[in-house]
This record gives C-alpha cells, sequence and structure tokens, in this order.
C-alpha cells in the first residue's frame, strides 16, 4: 500500500484492546496517523479536547456510549468525519443508523478483514480530498 502524502488521521474505537492495539499497529505500518480508546467515554472526551479526524473507525457496541452515538458527537464537531463502524450486528447498525439520519462511510462486519477496511479508508481519503477543493 502507498503511504499517504499527508498524514490522515484515524480514530479507532474499539473495547476489545488487543484488538484494537493490533488494528492500530497495521494503520500505522500504512502510514496513517491513528489514536485509539477503548471505550465510548474515552472516545466522546478525546473528541471534545482535540481536533475530529479524517476517519472514526468504531465499534457499535462499547461501555458507556455507543458507537454511533460517538459518530453523532464527532460529525456534531465535523460534518465531514468519515465513518466507518466495525460490528457483529450489521443489520442493527444499519437500520439505526438510518433512523438516526446519520450516513455511514460503511459498517463491516466482525471478524474484519483489513483489506477491506484499508479500501473504505482509501475511498474516505479521496472523499475527504473532494470536500477540501
Amino acid at each position: 500500500m502507498d503511504v499517504p502524502h499527508s498524514p490522515f488521521r484515524v480514530f479507532v474505537v474499539e473495547d476489545d484492546v488487543s484488538d484494537a492495539r493490533i488494528l492500530a499497529q497495521l494503520l500505522r505500518e500504512d502510514g496513517y496517523d491513528v489514536e485509539v480508546a477503548f471505550d465510548g467515554a474515552s472516545a466522546v472526551s478525546r473528541l471534545a479536547q482535540a481536533p475530529t479526524p479524517d476517519v472514526l473507525i468504531v465499534d457499535y457496541k462499547l461501555p458507556h456510549v455507543d458507537g454511533l452515538a460517538i459518530a453523532s458527537f464527532a460529525r456534531s464537531r465535523d460534518a465531514a468525519v468519515e465513518v466507518v463502524v466495525v460490528t457483529g450486528y450489521p443489520d442493527i447498525v444499519e437500520r439505526v443508523a438510518v433512523q438516526a439520519g446519520g450516513p455511514l462511510r460503511a459498517v463491516l462486519t466482525k471478524p474484519l478483514i483489513y483489506a477491506d477496511l484499508t479500501a473504505q479508508l482509501e475511498c474516505a481519503r479521496a472523499a475527504r480530498a473532494v470536500a477540501k477543493t
């Protein structure tokens, strides 16, 4: 995979610490600027205090705050943030997301296929580049 020209900021929110660390390491090796939170409350706190990432990769079921609420909060700070939800409950997430009115970049099913995620990240990068022009 080509290294991004400028840092593309990715925020991973996943309560499985091992999965989150492995995913973050893979993304860093591919040239992404990655931050990680392990629960919903930490994610909201980070989003409230720092610049919004380009992409939010978030699990749906999290302690304290669910992934769609985190996505909604991130979008309240930057409407252009791209959201990828990773879940074992894709049908529920898609239905709830539609009801909440928030479009998602993708809903990916666990276990996550890394190539599917990186394809979505490249689409998100292209969309963000278009939005900035």
